[in-house]
C-alpha cells in the first residue's frame, strides 16, 4: 500500500470519528425534538402506525355533558357553557389560556457523551406520558420505530455524502 492511500484512510476515518462523534448526536437531538412535536400535532403517538390520544372528559361523574347548558335559567338551553366554549376545538394536552407555556414547548434534549436525553421541566408529564393517578395514557415519548427508521434515514444521509 502506497503512503498515499495511506493518507487518504487515515483522512477518512478522522472525518468518519467526527461524523460518529459531533454530527451524529446532533441528528438524535434534531430527531427526536421533531417526532415528539410530530405526536403533539397528530394528538397520539407514532409507533408503526398513530395510536390516537383518548378524547377530552366532557361529562361528570353521573354522565352529565359539561360543556352545555342542561337547563333554561341563562335563556340559553343547549348552548355552550364558559367551560365548553373554551374546549371546542382545543388540541388535547394543550392548556387554555397558557400561552406558550405549554407542555409540548417544554422538551429540551442535551447531548452527553455519545448520548441524548430528552426531558422537561413539567412534573405532570410522566402522568399523562404514563397514564398515572386515574389519567388516560396519552403518549408522547418513548420507543418507536417510526422514530428509529427517521434518525436511520438521517444517518444513512449523512454517510452517503
Amino acid at each position: 500500500m502506497s503512503n498515499n492511500n495511506l493518507q487518504e484512510l487515515r483522512k477518512k476515518l478522522e472525518s468518519l470519528a467526527r461524523l460518529v462523534k459531533e454530527d451524529i448526536p446532533i441528528v438524535l437531538k434534531t430527531e427526536g425534538l421533531k417526532f415528539i412535536q410530530k405526536n403533539f400535532q397528530d394528538e397520539g403517538f407514532n409507533d408503526e402506525g398513530l395510536q390516537k390520544w383518548q378524547p377530552r372528559k366532557t361529562t361528570d361523574t353521573r354522565g352529565r355533558d359539561l360543556t352545555r347548558y342542561r337547563s333554561d335559567r341563562v335563556g340559553k338551553k343547549g348552548t355552550f357553557t364558559p367551560f365548553g366554549k373554551r374546549n371546542q376545538g382545543r388540541a388535547i394536552l394543550t392548556g387554555y389560556n397558557s400561552g406558550g407555556n405549554k407542555l409540548r414547548h417544554s422538551f429540551r434534549a442535551r447531548m452527553e457523551k455519545m448520548q441524548v436525553t430528552f426531558y422537561t421541566h413539567k412534573e405532570y408529564a410522566l402522568r399523562h406520558n404514563e397514564g398515572l393517578k386515574g389519567m388516560p395514557k396519552r403518549q408522547f415519548i418513548g420507543n418507536s420505530k417510526t422514530l428509529f427508521n427517521n434518525i436511520k434515514k438521517e444517518i444513512d444521509r449523512l454517510f452517503i455524502n
